[in-house]
């Protein structure tokens, strides 16, 4: 993350503006009408006075630089407040001249611990401080810095992301990325959200901290607030990387890939197909490959085409009219897993009702895999659009099912949700020409 440059500082400051300041009396009447109202109370000490005046004489002169070394002794003395804040600011003015930008922070920082800065100035200034430590790499200073700048309401020149920067550049990612939380939240809160760059940095941060179960979360977050198929299938991968799935697990967890268009390459393809006919899911099958070739990610030449998709289209018809139509139409009891199995088919073959029916028989039969049979009912009320009762039963599932259970939760919601507004990208901070 980079910092607002040192160009860029001088620029910024010179915009911020400084007290004008006058050491001798009979100037302090024309002055007056200069000062801020909250800074109309700055009086010089008559022990500085002295000093003051002879800084601006040498910074009226034909060789300004002279007045470093004065100003640098006036800022090394013990000063009242008010004195410190004059010192201060005319350090911030002749720093400005000399395009010294160390000078310009000790100004900026005898300002503020003055204590007399005007409550307009302080974001700024602070936001200055922090950027200067920043530069400096001090971590913790910047941190503070940038921390008073933010709580004053200072949303320019990149603060948010420099924020959680400072702790990501000690190693302290939780902190980091309970302030990235925090301030995502209080953007949220405002009319506009928060830009979708903020949740990328916070996802990458996740994954640069070697936490999975961070990643995950953040990845999930990304994908909530900005969905598609780039940060759906960025959640399911964060995902996969903290659960152990079996067959039928991995299968639903492609199902809800394609519902939300992240299979993004012909092996995403070929995983699906697949692992649907080891199943015998001959309609699934025949769904996704097909789908894979309108998007051109499967080739007319591929092998997936000719020993796959191929004899899938073979049983479909012949498959499909020898499924029972009805739970009570299986041959025998029939078992919790067998019924289920009969759910799996109509799934693909997109009969919902059909398939919640199977499910629910299954779910009622001895010994019933809870978890995939809410699972199942849950994506087939989904894809029938039944939003109200898919949520109901993706709100059971628990175990290891619970992380993709609760991606569906997330989708269903944003399919009816209305659009919230999006704040411009801001414009790049100038860099130096020369």
């Amino acid at each position: 993350m980079r910092f607002l440059s040192h160009f860029s500082m001088a620029v910024a400051l010179a915009t911020a503006g400084t007290l004008a300041i006058t050491a001798l009396p009979q100037e302090a009447q024309a002055a007056k009408k200069k000062k801020k109202k909250d800074e109309s109370e700055i009086k010089i000490s008559k022990e500085v006075r002295p000093a003051v005046a002879a800084i601006q004489a040498a910074m009226a002169s034909e060789d300004p630089a002279t007045a470093k070394p004065l100003v640098e002794a006036l800022l090394g003395q013990t000063l009242a407040p008010d004195d410190q804040f004059v010192a201060g600011q005319l350090a911030i003015q002749l720093g400005g001249t000399l395009k010294d930008t160390g000078l310009q922070e000790k100004g900026i920082i005898a300002s503020l611990d003055s204590g007399r800065t005007g409550a307009d100035r302080l974001p700024a200034f602070n936001f200055f401080a922090g950027n200067f430590a920043y530069g400096a790499e001090r971590w913790a200073d910047a941190a503070q810095r940038f921390q008073a700048a933010y709580d004053l309401g200072y949303r320019a020149n990149n603060i948010e992301p420099l924020l959680p920067e400072t702790f990501f550049k000690r190693n302290m990612y939780p902190q980091g990325l309970a302030k990235w939380d925090e301030i995502l939240k209080n953007a949220n809160a405002s009319p506009t959200k928060a830009p979708e760059s903020w949740y990328r940095l916070a996802r990458d941060r996740s994954l640069a901290s070697g936490d999975k179960v961070a990643y995950a979360t953040w990845a999930a977050k990304w994908a909530a607030a900005y969905p598609s198929g780039d940060s759906w299938g960025d959640a399911v991968a964060a995902s996969r990387r903290t659960t152990q799935s079996d067959s039928i697990q991995n299968l639903e967890i492609l199902r809800f890939m394609k519902a939300t268009d992240a299979l993004k390459t012909s092996r995403d393809y070929q995983e699906f197909a697949e692992e649907a006919q080891r199943k015998n899911l001959f309609g699934e099958v025949v769904a996704v490959l097909e789908e894979g070739q309108e998007k051109g990610l499967i080739s007319s030449s591929s092998p997936l085409i000719s020993e796959v998709l191929a004899p899938a289209k073979r049983e479909v018809s012949a498959d499909r009219a020898s499924l029972p139509t009805t739970p009570s139409a299986v041959r025998g009891s029939g078992s919790s897993s067998v019924m289920m199995n009969f759910a799996d088919v109509w799934l693909g073959y997109k009969g919902y009702d059909k398939a919640v029916a199977f499910y629910e028989a299954g779910l009622a039969k001895p010994g019933a895999d809870l978890d995939r049979g809410n699972m199942g009912v849950g994506t087939a009320h989904a894809h029938a659009g039944d939003f109200d009762a898919a949520k109901a039963s993706f709100a059971k599932v628990s175990g290891s099912r619970a992380p993709l259970a609760a991606m569906w939760q997330t989708w269903i919601g944003q399919q009816a949700a209305p659009a919230v507004p999006v704040p411009p990208t801001p414009p790049a901070t100038p860099e130096p020409t020369s």
